[in-house]
């Protein structure tokens, strides 16, 4: 009678060992679609494409990184551009042609006839501020994530290894159990 105590035992390892390696399988997917999140907003920005691509537990994690990086955005670049407008806003076109001493990043906001461009200065700062919201905000929470999938995997491969010794010795016991409780007939 043991050895059926020991088979359903061994259905159950069995069964369990399927769920975890099918859970790890998830975690799995799980981290591809993280690495491909933050691969999408390593740039400072996500496209519509690419929020509905990276699945149905990062969703809302995209969305905020969409509005929030936006927002965020506008204002750190609104502030700079008022910044270095009233900076070099105030140098005319002769100093502009005749400084050596002008710095360089305000020779990038003059346009051609020595006006300074502030639409242009505004785009370079939102895409830096984008940039600086991905990498100082976002991609720290991703890594944590990322880091509790992998101990999320790291837990289930010790727990699957653990279940297949485990039956392994339960096959070895069961059919010894099975050998020994058979009737012998001489």
């Amino acid at each position: 009678m043991a050895w059926l105590i020991m088979s359903l035992r061994r259905c159950e390892l069995q069964r369990s060992i399927n769920d975890h390696t099918m859970e790890k399988l998830q975690l799995s997917r799980q981290l591809r679609r993280l690495s491909s999140f933050s691969t999408a907003i390593g740039d400072g920005s996500i496209t519509p494409s690419e929020i509905a691509s990276v699945g149905k537990d990062l969703f809302g994690d995209a969305l905020d990184f969409m509005g929030y990086s936006n927002e965020v955005a506008s204002q750190m670049a609104q502030e700079q551009t008022d910044y270095y407008s009233e900076a070099y806003g105030t140098v005319t076109q002769e100093q502009y042609y005749n400084n050596p001493s002008l710095t360089a990043q305000a020779q990038l906001y003059y346009d051609e006839s020595g006006n300074l461009d502030t639409d242009t200065m505004y785009q370079e700062f939102y895409d830096e501020a984008l940039k600086e919201f991905a990498e100082n905000y976002f991609m720290p929470l991703l890594n944590e994530k990322e880091k509790e999938i992998q101990d999320k995997q790291t837990e289930l491969e010790t727990l699957v290894e653990s279940e297949q010794a485990e039956l392994e010795q339960l096959k070895s016991s069961t059919s010894q159990e099975i050998q020994n409780s058979t009737i012998k007939l001489s």
